[in-house]
């Protein structure tokens, strides 16, 4: 079975005309007529564009065959190579890799973030009591003199008292506190909380000579 491309060309050639005269006295672009002729339909900007093209240009060559229409249609739908989208919508809808790694699409992905680490942070501050670590005194140390530095870790945010005397926590929850104590058995109480009155204690006990 004979191709509209086919048939349109032959004619065209019959005729002796380039596609620039056809250009000229048809209004169709000479890459759609290209397209046409060699059966490159997804160069066009749609179906219905393209058989109004094809229509215009055989009635142009002088074929009124009303095979043409069908025979297009036959040969649009049942190509293996013509997308569904034509090419040059396909670039304005397709999500590639581009589009995850624009700005605002990692705008976006970074709020969403932001949003699920602050849920789970208030999630977890909620069930869960504050970590707490003493990184010194050591259990059992024997101090020379009356100062005594107590260090260690907490949540960011977190309350911590030592001996009844709040610590300054930093945001990355580390904690330092200078205490006097007398010579002898000292016990040292560290409590850490968090605004929903969750606590997490340990006491040490050291030897101050």
């Amino acid at each position: 079975m004979r191709k509209v491309s086919d048939i349109l060309r032959q004619k065209r050639e019959e005729k002796e005309l380039d596609l620039d005269t056809v250009s000229s006295d048809t209004k169709i672009k000479k890459e759609f007529l290209a397209a046409i002729e060699e059966g490159n339909f997804q160069k066009l900007p749609s179906g219905s564009y393209a058989l109004g093209f094809v229509k215009n240009y055989a009635k142009y060559l002088g074929i009124y065959d009303s095979s043409i229409a069908p025979l297009f249609r036959r040969e649009y739908k049942s190509s293996r190579n013509i997308p569904i989208v034509p090419e040059f919508r396909k670039t304005q809808h397709k999500f590639g890799k581009n589009f995850f790694l624009n700005s605002r699409s990692f705008l976006i992905i970074a709020v969403i973030f932001v949003i699920l680490g602050y849920i789970f942070f208030q999630y977890n501050s909620i069930i869960y009591s504050p970590r707490l670590s003493v990184t010194k005194p050591q259990a059992g140390q024997e101090i020379t003199g009356n100062v005594v530095e107590v260090e260690g870790k907490t949540n960011p945010y977190a309350t911590v008292l030592i001996d009844g005397d709040e610590a300054y926590v930093t945001l990355s929850g580390d904690f330092k506190k200078s205490i006097f104590v007398f010579s002898g058995n000292k016990k040292i109480e560290i409590v850490a909380k968090n605004r929903f009155g969750k606590e997490s204690r340990k006491e040490i006990n050291i030897k101050v000579k």
